[in-house]
Order: C-alpha cells, then structure tokens, then sequence
C-alpha cells in the first residue's frame, strides 16, 4: 500500500522526552510502511498509530496537571483543577476525561467511539485480546486490513493535527515543537485496493478517503 508522508508539527507536548519518543515512533510507522507487503506489517501499524494517539493525547493532561503556571489554552480553569484533582492514565480514562471536558468536540461527534475504537485496536498487541472491537474477525490478517491501516492512520494525523491547533503551547516555545511524519495513503495506490473503504467511517474519514480515491463508492 503505498503512501505518502504527512508532518505534523506538534507544539503541544509538555515533556519533551515524550515527544522525542513519539517522533521515533512516528519514524518506525513510516518505515513500516513503506516495507509493509502482503499486509505483514497491518497489525504492527494500526497499533503504532493507536500508541501515538494515546501518548499525543496524555500530553494535555500531562501540562494540565503539572503546567499550572503555563495553563493550557481552550481549557477553562475549573476543567484544569479538576483534572489536576483526577488520577487519570491509560487509553481508555484519558478518553473519558477528553469526553467529560469536551476537549475534542472539534474533531466531530464520533471522535470518542473512534478514538475507544482505535484503543480496541491497539489493545490486540495482546495477542490472545482478540474479540474487539466486535465486528471485527478474531483472525488478525483480516481484521487489520489495509482498511483498518487507512482509517488509523487518518485518525492518527487528525488528532495530531486538531490538538496542535487548539492546544499549543506558547509561541515563545516554538522552538521546542516536534516535528512528526505519519504515512498517508496515496492516491497513486490502485483503486482496486479501496473497495468498500469508506463503509463505517465517519464523514471526516470518507472526505480524506475520497481525495486519496476519487470516485470510491459508499
């Protein structure tokens, strides 16, 4: 599956170790990527998105609980002292308190199932954790289709992107940002790939689904 690659620059990352982590991270995904034949590489994929996602996300509670001089811009101070009040680690609680702040909102209404959707996915590195998300096949080839790769991915660099734009960290700190590539599926992949592609996305996915492959069907 060939793909381009798409750098996001993310300015809102509070410990900057993390950051350096995402980016090694973000580096693997794409040299996975562009070796990844007869699907080998789908599983080790989606769950390399799935990991960049969570740790991108526990970034805003991390400056959140420790930057109480610094703040975080589009969070209302009685949301920050909560979170500073709240244990809050793992995928699936830092999705929860994303939800109780509406810190995502911006990204859609289905952001939430996506993102638990996208946790289900990661969560089979544990092998024998094979039964969700439910629609999917316990097989792993089949239920980490290229499918499954184009759709976290997508996810991938929309939160990225959305939690750059409303989360930054002071310009002042510019210099700081980390700069991080995620594959991007190409529309020179052929067409006869994306049969069915867009069926179950929700419509951010279809619009950037549609620019890879014009004329996909629904």
């Amino acid at each position: 599956m060939a793909a381009d690659i798409e750098t996001i620059r993310c300015n809102f990352i509070g410990d900057f170790k993390v950051g350096d982590n995402v980016v090694a991270n973000a580096e693997a995904l794409c040299r996975l990527s562009a070796t990844n034949e007869n699907k080998t590489f789908n599983k080790l994929m989606v769950v390399q998105a799935g990991s960049i996602v969570e740790a991108a996300l526990d970034q805003i509670i991390y400056r959140a609980k420790n930057y109480t001089k610094e703040g975080v811009p589009n969070i209302p101070a009685d949301d920050l002292k909560k979170i500073r009040e709240t244990k809050i680690e793992r995928f699936n609680n830092i999705i929860q308190a994303m939800k109780t702040r509406k810190l995502l909102d911006g990204l859609g209404g289905t952001i939430y199932d996506d993102l638990h959707r996208l946790r289900e996915l990661r969560n089979r590195v544990h092998i024998q954790f094979d039964d969700e998300p439910e629609e999917l096949s316990r097989d792993d080839y089949h239920a980490f289709s290229d499918k499954e790769v184009v759709w976290s991915l997508s996810l991938c660099i929309r939160v990225l992107k959305h939690l750059g734009q409303r989360f930054p960290r002071p310009e002042a700190l510019g210099v700081f940002a980390h700069e991080v590539s995620i594959p991007k599926v190409s529309s020179r992949t052929g067409t006869s790939s994306c049969t069915g592609l867009l069926v179950g996305f929700s419509s951010p996915e279809k619009r950037w689904l549609e620019e890879c492959y014009p004329g996909s069907r629904r």
